[in-house]
């Protein structure tokens, strides 16, 4: 009985049921695109030639390294990412990069679906990267978990077109680009799901965005991501900012699903940046046109290492999250396992973890208005903010990794995935 689990990338959550199945004695192998082996010759040399033309390569590798299993569990094929990576250093608006995208994960969930033999009793896979080796499962009589980090696609794209008719401004190329291509495109993740044995989503959100597809939630298991470690009590306490304005931190991608321009419009229009800081890390996806002229007291940090990103959360204030449409949102509980409250709405799969008023706020999704009244509410009243810093710490004590790994395993073993 064995478990070959696969995703193009190292991403927490990948790693972690990576990690639930070798605990359990099952993990035939998880297979990905790049990983980091510092050891490597060929990547060492690789290293070298990039310094030569001035490219960091092994930063970028850096960022691949899977720590999660042992080293000779893992499967690299890595081609297909580094030509996505070194097409998007060279793409101006994103459609090159996306057409690359599309066909190298189909070419890697290929060369997963060939390697699959019978003496398997189960495999684990990704949306999207994974209908070539679901049906191949199918045939060989291998039982399939269907890992879904996001909503169901179809609402996802549906609220994405809502905002660009509120919106036009926000319509770029690359949207026009991919709404072409995403009917194609929900059909195969539709066809995915429909062919796996047992679905695993993170939150109520994402298992409820499933319902008016048709598709049969009896096969949904929730299980919620896990919180990092979290840091001593004495240290979470002092953290926050001592006097002066009120300190937020955005972690992640500034991008209309995560109602990126709805922060916007409240603190032009609120004139925020007279009572609050706000430190954006992460890549900016919204048009220029949208995002400048910057407004007072909003500083964009960019993609830092995520060492750099805890820090920066155990000195803030609060999280401010005020995503439209997020499967979990794992920024939610790295922030509580820091002690930090976390601003946020229904519309985030963490929030199922929230309670309103006690370890964060709840605001109304897409509504410039509420996102005014929070920051002023909590700049004007430190106190009620501060008081929430421990409860925020409980939260994270209270659903870590390990709690994450020992309900999938469960779950895949009751899915028949593989016996005790």
């Amino acid at each position: 009985m064995s478990v070959r689990i696969f995703h193009p990338m190292v991403a927490p959550f990948v790693q972690q049921a990576a990690r639930a199945l070798h605990e359990a004695g099952q993990l035939d192998r998880y297979v990905t695109s790049i990983r980091y082996a510092p050891d490597s010759l060929a990547q060492r040399a690789a290293f070298a030639a990039g310094r030569l033309v001035g490219l960091d390569l092994e930063r970028e590798f850096r960022r691949r390294t899977v720590s999660a299993v042992p080293a000779a569990l893992v499967e690299s094929r890595p081609w297909g990412e580094l030509l996505r990576v070194a097409t998007a250093r060279a793409d101006r608006d994103g459609r090159l990069t996306d057409f690359v995208w599309e066909r190298t994960e189909q070419a890697f969930d290929a060369a997963v679906a060939r390697r699959l033999h019978p003496g398997l009793s189960g495999v684990y896979a990704f949306e999207y990267s994974s209908l070539a080796t679901i049906t191949r499962a199918n045939a060989l009589g291998i039982r399939v978990a269907y890992d879904m980090p996001a909503p169901e696609p179809r609402f996802v794209q549906a609220l994405l077109d809502r905002e660009a008719e509120k919106f036009p401004e926000l319509i770029t190329p690359w949207h026009r680009w991919t709404a072409e291509r995403e009917e194609q495109r929900i059909a195969r993740r539709h066809a995915e799901f429909a062919r796996a044995d047992v679905v695993i989503a993170a939150s109520q959100f994402t298992r409820r965005s499933f319902g008016p597809a048709g598709l049969d939630l009896g096969k949904v298991r929730l299980v919620p991501y896990g919180a990092p470690p979290v840091i001593d009590r004495e240290l979470a306490l002092r953290g926050g900012s001592s006097g002066g304005p009120l300190e937020l931190v955005w972690a992640g991608t500034f991008s209309v699903r995560k109602g990126a321009h709805y922060l916007l419009d409240a603190w032009r229009e609120r004139r925020l940046g007279r009572h609050a800081r706000l430190r954006v890390y992460g890549s900016v996806a919204l048009p220029d046109r949208v995002v400048r002229p910057v407004p007072e007291g909003v500083e964009f940090a960019g993609a830092v290492p995520h060492s750099e990103l805890m820090a920066a959360l155990h000195r803030a204030d609060a999280l401010i999250f005020p995503t439209l449409c997020d499967g979990f949102g794992m920024v939610v509980t790295e922030a509580w396992s820091r002690g930090v409250p976390v601003i946020t709405t229904d519309c985030a799969g963490a929030s199922d973890l929230l309670r309103d008023g006690e370890n964060g706020l709840l605001i109304k999704a897409g509504d410039p208005g509420a996102i005014g009244d929070v920051v002023e509410r909590c700049a004007a009243e430190r106190a009620p903010l501060r008081a929430m810093r421990e409860a925020a710490l409980r939260t994270a004590a209270g659903w870590q990794w390990p709690d994450y790994r020992a309900r999938l395993a469960a779950t895949l073993r009751e899915a028949g995935l593989f016996s005790a």
